[in-house]
């Protein structure tokens, strides 16, 4: 498992890049690994990343067009998986354990995405829009620098930040983040099942990295219906707190 005490230097791009004829997506999946979600949490978590990565793999065209990194953090951020084309990914196996720096890691979130940007800049390779997958409780210390890059990046068009935001999260952190869009809760806060975030966010993977330049891309889901496990939350009151 690889850490950042020299991230400037680390190498991300030691796989060989699939289709390159053909546009690229990268996702990067950001995991809480701390202490709060140990046992039940981390387990269906595991489970749900790895039936992400399967569901994805289904499309042969976005099986070699989207390219995944899996971190996970605590009081540090450590790389599980470095970027590789989704049908590479080995099983995801995160243990939980200790405090919580979500700022320290969406920073190096946010750059590992410029680095692999530029490395299909560098290839010739179009880029179709890169996504950060977070799921946390969102507590860990001041995230405003880790919010000003998020905004900008996403002002810009270069990423699209998702949050799925478990039992007793800190909503004013996660608003900052988050502006309030593309965040979802769980109903059912002791269940910790993750799978239909997870479905949802492999049917929109899928149907992005295939995609056409500035296709609209619409996905039938009930993802935040009143039948779903997962809901949207009000964030409003905390946006400007």
């Amino acid at each position: 498992m690889n850490t950042y005490n020299d991230f400037n230097n680390y190498n991300f791009n030691d796989y060989e890049l699939e289709s390159v004829n053909e546009a690229h997506m990268p996702v990067l999946i950001l995991a809480d690994t701390s202490g709060s979600m140990s046992g039940t949490p981390i387990i269906n978590l595991n489970k749900a990343i790895n039936r992400f990565s399967a569901d994805v793999c289904r499309d042969p065209r976005a099986a070699s067009q989207v390219d995944v990194a899996v971190m996970g953090f605590n009081h540090a951020t450590n790389v599980q998986q470095d970027w590789r084309p989704v049908n590479k990914l080995d099983p995801v196996s995160f243990n939980a354990g200790g405090g919580t720096n979500l700022g320290d890691a969406l920073e190096k979130g946010v750059e590992m995405l410029r680095k692999q940007g530029h490395r299909y800049a560098n290839e010739g390779i179009e880029t179709r829009m890169p996504y950060m997958i977070l799921i946390s409780d969102g507590y860990g210390g001041d995230v405003s620098r880790a919010a000003e890059l998020i905004r900008k990046r996403t002002d810009e068009r270069k990423m699209r930040l998702w949050v799925l935001a478990v039992k007793g999260y800190d909503k004013a952190t996660i608003a900052q983040l988050t502006d309030g869009k593309r965040v979802f809760e769980l109903r059912d806060e002791d269940g910790f099942d993750f799978t239909e975030f997870f479905d949802f966010m492999a049917a929109s993977v899928k149907a992005v990295s295939t995609s056409s330049p500035d296709q609209q891309v619409h996905i039938d889901t009930k993802i935040g219906t009143e039948g779903s496990n997962c809901k949207v939350p009000d964030l409003d009151a905390w946006l400007n707190d």
